[in-house]
């Protein structure tokens, strides 16, 4: 019999918690509310979420985040909570009928918390994300999010993922154990859940703060005081100077604990049996590897569709808006050519990516077999995290102007061909944009659909060359996320303008036919 680690242990006792509590108690009362106009929300939030590039696992967390943007911006607290969880209902973001009454009211004291915590702050800025009330909506959203919908897997997994990194990783850079374990956390929870800085956020404020889930008055008080403070130490903790490289370590080792922690969620008593029985163990791995990989082939072309017609609907509304009343009315000209390329080859280009997307294979799935059992048993191998070398500056010198040889011949090739097309000055500035914009949903896209695979890339001179002229390109698009997110005119618009009166209309709409139901009874 293996002798199993306790993070795993702890993990197949999270996961049996995880579904007790989908057990439902049937004396208990539930909120159940009337959902006759509720699919015309969960079209509209279906629309939205096509036109964002949230992770998918991120939306209902994000929807919160939104929602209570709305609400508190308004100036209107009263039944936050109650219409809170009808709106998540509404949009199918909470299943209806399930959700304990008693949650309206342990809600309200979280919400309590967290005003009383902004104290004299003004709530009004909540919509600006720079500001303070900004800033801490994020982490009220995460800690809502998961004080409805528990999730006891994804904390047991990422702990149990950041021991096995902890133990292994040899960081070669100077950082003090402190620091070293909460950078390990971190790239831990990037990679194993995507989890973004608002949910970290949250996490952070745990790890500095145990007790905040159920602070008293003097707490609440201290973390107040010192919010500012945190803000900056809460921030450099997320951009620390090892973050690329701690997420590339993690990245080549999330396979394994993925494979792991879906076993442990689908059957904790069977797979703990199984575990301890070795062989029949390694069965369950090969079953869930097929499953996932089938998962992550449909996820791969759901994302396709999801960015594909994001940038369709945005080159669209960027033709009518921008494109073609510059090209007329300050170039004298217009030429439909360029305008159908910027509009065709940028979801082609995409599509083509994506697909071409290498998948796992059985050799792939004998390795994430042998990996599992090597971690579940506390097997160490060392993770090295190289130093960054120091150069010269001759050598810096030498090298910045290299790269930026390589940028001028990639863009400037682009630039000739665009020319030869007749491309104007607007139509190659688009192009470009769109370009950026392709390839970051292209690397996104990518980088999921690779988490499983952990047998070495291929390698050829045309691979190469092909990565040698994108490389510029790929970096333009890094930067796409937090600049793109501020100019997002389609998100801005659905959640400033039309949001309010749409959930407003639908409301008012649910309440009519409530009434018009109860007349009928009374009949």
């Amino acid at each position: 019999m293996p002798n199993i680690i306790k993070p795993i242990q702890d993990l197949v006792k999270a996961a049996l918690t995880e579904k007790r509590l989908q057990e439902l108690d049937p004396n208990e009362p539930k909120i159940s509310i009337p959902t006759r106009a509720s699919r015309a929300t969960f079209v509209y939030e279906r629309m939205r979420n096509a036109v964002d590039y949230k992770e998918e696992h991120l939306i209902r967390r994000n929807a919160v985040e939104r929602i209570l943007r709305r609400m508190i911006a308004s100036g209107n607290r009263r039944d936050l909570a109650e219409n809170l969880i009808h709106e998540l209902i509404h949009a199918r973001y909470l299943p209806n009928d399930t959700i304990p009454q008693r949650k309206i009211a342990e809600l309200e004291h979280i919400f309590e918390k967290y005003f009383t915590l902004l104290g004299h702050a003004p709530l009004k800025d909540i919509n600006d994300s720079d500001s303070l009330p900004g800033w801490t909506l994020g982490i009220m959203a995460t800690e809502i999010d998961e004080f409805l919908v528990p999730p006891h897997v994804m904390h047991a997994s990422i702990n149990a993922m950041y021991e096995a990194m902890n133990e292994r990783m040899h960081i070669e850079d100077e950082i003090d154990e402190t620091t070293r374990a909460k950078q390990i956390y971190i790239a831990t929870s990037r990679t194993l859940y995507k989890n973004d800085d608002d949910t970290l956020k949250y996490h952070l404020l745990l790890l500095y703060y145990p007790d905040w889930k159920n602070a008293n008055q003097d707490i609440i008080r201290e973390i107040g005081n010192k919010l500012p403070e945190l803000r900056v130490l809460i921030t450099q903790d997320l951009y620390h100077p090892l973050k690329e490289k701690l997420l590339a370590s993690c990245r080549k080792n999330v396979a394994y604990f993925s494979i792991l922690s879906d076993i442990v969620a689908e059957d904790p008593s069977g797979s703990w049996h199984d575990m301890q029985l070795g062989t029949q163990f390694n069965e369950r791995i090969k079953k869930r590897c097929q499953t996932n990989y089938n998962d992550s082939r449909l996820t791969l072309h759901r994302s396709i569709r999801r960015s594909i017609i994001y940038l369709v609907v945005t080159k669209f509304f960027i033709a009518i808006i921008l494109e073609i009343p510059l090209e007329i009315f300050l170039l004298n000209s217009f030429d439909v050519i360029p305008l159908l390329i910027n509009l065709m080859f940028p979801p082609t280009l995409l599509a083509i990516i994506a697909l071409s997307t290498k998948l796992p294979d059985d050799e792939n799935t004998k390795i994430i077999i042998t990996g599992i059992n090597r971690f579940i048993k506390g097997e160490k191998e060392i993770i090295q995290v190289q130093k960054k070398r120091k150069q010269s500056i001759i050598l810096q010198i030498i090298f910045v102007i290299s790269y930026g040889a390589l940028f001028t011949l990639s863009f400037g090739l682009l630039f000739y061909i665009l020319d030869q097309l007749k491309f104007s000055i607007v139509s190659m500035v688009i192009f470009f944009f769109f370009l950026s914009l392709v390839s970051l949903f292209a690397y996104r896209i990518r980088i999921v659909s690779q988490e499983l695979v952990v047998t070495p890339p291929r390698k050829g001179m045309i691979r190469a060359i092909w990565t040698f002229l994108a490389i510029p390109i790929l970096h333009a698009g890094k930067y796409m996320p937090t600049k793109f997110a501020k100019i997002n005119v389609f998100i801005f618009i659905l959640d400033f303008v039309i949001e309010a009166p749409f959930k407003s209309f639908i409301k008012i709409t649910e309440e009519w036919m409530s009434y018009v139901h109860e007349k009928k009874e009374e009949i």
